[in-house]
């Protein structure tokens, strides 16, 4: 595990006089839907996407801000995304969450990003605002984003959808996960976990509940399996509005979330994943790879390119797709994500069958050993 380190000369993070006015500052109506994002600049074609995506399906009778939290996005992005947000309807700003977070370091392992933990600053940086969307940066969204800003969140911290890869997870595939939900994470009830890529998030309400300085306390406390997502639903704990899975669906990753991990959920579960996948309203292309960026053969790929095809950063992304197949680097990364997860895991399934002894004992060796969760 990487502990927080801090340095002897650290600002005070996220002080309640930094973050008064930040909403105010941002020059933004902020009076109907509001959207926030997190993005870095590397990410910032795929962002790209996502906003073209939201363009398109949005109402000419409602209003739509969009929120950037980010470190280090450049001017000359910032310009091109303010450009492509042209529409009446439609404003976009950003917020540098630098001078909130000052020297604290934020854990992170794997393909997750520091940027993942600044949806836990948004209910102070958005001190004026009482509810809005989080969004993940490697999504589109099919439908008209209003709907699900339109839910009910009275009485309730936040609105989302079940993690059914999670709870896939606890039910056969790796049942190491359930006593790290219970047990390490504190949950009631594991599976109540939600998957925390697009949440609605009633801000007002938590301002009142928890603040920044305790979120950000228990995002460094340790090596949190899936960060931020597991602070919040350690925070939150299954007291949230469940809304359907379509307005969060998870890609078939590799296509085999479906088959091998989701096919060991309960049937309500599976129902309903399998509801999304029929009629998504937001399709996420979470995993650790297999994106439609990078593998045009991905789960709902064509949908992604459907509206890269009218981002800025189109030749860009195209760019990155050719060298991706051209270069060695590329070609030697698509022959070990072939191996691994086309191979080596078909097998391991096979061999250790969800839920047995076998697969149990692997497990837990081989994270002890060092290895991470996908």
């Amino acid at each position: 595990m990487k502990p927080l380190r801090k340095t002897t000369h650290a600002r005070n993070p996220l002080s309640s006089t930094m973050l008064a006015s930040t909403s105010g500052d941002l020059d933004l109506p902020l009076n109907d839907v509001v959207l926030v994002f997190a993005c870095s600049e590397n990410f910032v074609p795929y962002l790209s996407v996502a906003i073209q995506s939201i363009i398109d399906n949005a109402s000419p009778d409602r209003r739509y801000d969009i929120i950037v939290l980010t470190r280090d996005i450049s001017p000359t992005s910032m310009i091109t995304l303010t450009r492509q947000t042209k529409e009446d309807n439609v404003g976009i700003g950003f917020l540098d969450v630098d001078a909130a977070l000052g020297d604290i370091e934020l854990p992170h392992h794997g393909h997750f990003r520091p940027e993942t933990y600044f949806r836990l600053l948004a209910p102070q940086l958005l001190s004026n605002v009482d509810k809005a969307i989080y969004l993940d940066s490697d999504l589109i969204v099919d439908a008209d984003i209003a709907e699900l800003y339109d839910v009910d969140v009275t009485g309730y911290p936040l609105a989302a959808t079940r993690d059914a890869d999670t709870i896939g997870q606890i039910d056969g595939y790796d049942t190491t996960v359930g006593p790290y939900l219970k047990y390490e994470l504190g949950m009631t009830d594991p599976h109540d976990y939600f998957q925390a890529g697009v949440i609605l998030m009633n801000l007002a309400q938590l301002r009142a509940t928890v603040t920044p300085e305790e979120f950000l306390a228990l995002s460094t406390q340790r090596m949190w399996k899936w960060l931020d997502q597991d602070v919040l639903n350690k925070v939150v704990d299954g007291n949230y509005v469940r809304v359907h899975m379509r307005w969060n669906y998870l890609m078939d990753w590799q296509h085999l979330r479906k088959t091998h991990i989701i096919a060991n959920a309960p049937e309500d579960v599976r129902r309903e994943y399998d509801e999304a996948a029929a009629d998504p309203a937001i399709i996420h292309f979470a995993g650790p790879d297999n994106r439609p960026w990078l593998y045009p053969d991905a789960d709902r790929a064509e949908l992604f390119w459907h509206y890269a095809m009218r981002s800025p950063y189109l030749d860009e992304i195209r760019g990155q797709l050719e060298e991706s197949r051209a270069s060695v680097a590329g070609l030697a990364k698509r022959v070990q994500v072939m191996a691994l997860y086309k191979g080596i895991m078909p097998a391991f399934d096979r061999l250790c069958p969800a839920g047995s002894k076998r697969r149990d004992a692997v497990i837990r060796t081989y994270m002890g050993l060092g290895g991470s969760n996908l």
